[in-house]
């Protein structure tokens, strides 16, 4: 017999949790009745909760009725972790779990000179490797991590991209900058981006953003596997979601709240 796990709440902070975020979420100030509507918290216990982070300096109390917003000190206190978190830390133990439960190559790149470089690698788990190598520059419009920085990254960046040239590396590498910009459009409505035996053949690649709290794309996570391990479907179907649950996981890490 399974033994049952044990479940702890204590409703006056999850009460104060919903409460906050209703707050936080809100456009406007609310009121003890619509914070009541919302959270679905009687009005005795929204009040009580309210007059608590109003005396903590978390909310403050604004026009007639009273109604309430949130205050600065929640993103005082919120801002320190985020500032004190980079990306490399954020990635260090996701992007191992990942690499443990598919035993392909996995990465971390970054943007840098206009190309992309890998700040974490981890070597794949067969005895034939297919992958790149920590602080090596690589060209962005081949690789799928540089893919999708240049996609989600400013309209500038794939001018600079286009502008440093879209070498063919494989006869499968999209140099036509026309082709280059139709790629770029589809990448953030699919939110993810394939390297097809663009860069070498014989490897294919499937990368995913990392989003800091300020929603830009700082960074993007992949795999690397041969062709004669994954179809491109397989390499989608089967890979992709491990890839873009780390990617988001990552993300929460940094602050993006994914909205």
């Amino acid at each position: 017999m399974l033994k049952k796990e044990k479940t702890y709440n204590v409703p006056g902070l999850r009460a104060g949790v919903e409460i906050f975020t209703a707050l936080c979420e809100s456009v406007d100030s609310l009121g003890v009745a619509e914070l009541a509507n919302l959270t679905g918290c009687n009005k005795h216990m929204v009040f009580r909760c309210l007059k608590t982070l109003v005396s903590k300096g978390w909310i403050t109390e604004v026009g007639e009725g009273p109604k309430y917003a949130v205050s600065l000190v929640a993103f005082q206190y919120a801002s320190m972790p985020v500032s004190r978190m980079d990306v490399v830390t954020a990635a260090h133990e996701p992007l191992r779990a990942l690499w443990k439960e598919i035993g392909e190559c996995v990465y971390l790149g970054v943007m840098h000179k206009e190309k992309v470089m890998y700040l974490i690698h981890h070597e794949g788990t067969r005895n034939i490797h297919m992958g790149g190598r920590v602080g090596v520059h690589y060209w962005p419009h081949a690789a799928a991590a540089g893919k999708v920085l240049t996609a989600y990254g400013e309209p500038k960046l794939r001018e600079r991209c286009i502008a440093q040239g879209l070498k063919q590396l494989t006869k499968k590498t999209i140099s036509s900058e026309k082709k280059f910009l139709s790629d770029m459009r589809k990448i953030p409505k699919q939110g993810y981006a394939l390297d097809d035996e663009e860069y070498m053949i014989g490897g294919r690649c499937f990368a995913a953003p990392v989003f800091d709290y300020t929603g830009n794309a700082v960074a993007a996570i992949g795999t690397t596997v041969l062709t004669v391990h994954y179809s491109r479907d397989q390499l989608i179907s089967k890979l992709g979601p491990h890839v873009q649950k780390i990617a988001k996981s990552i993300s929460t890490k940094l602050g993006h709240t994914g909205k």
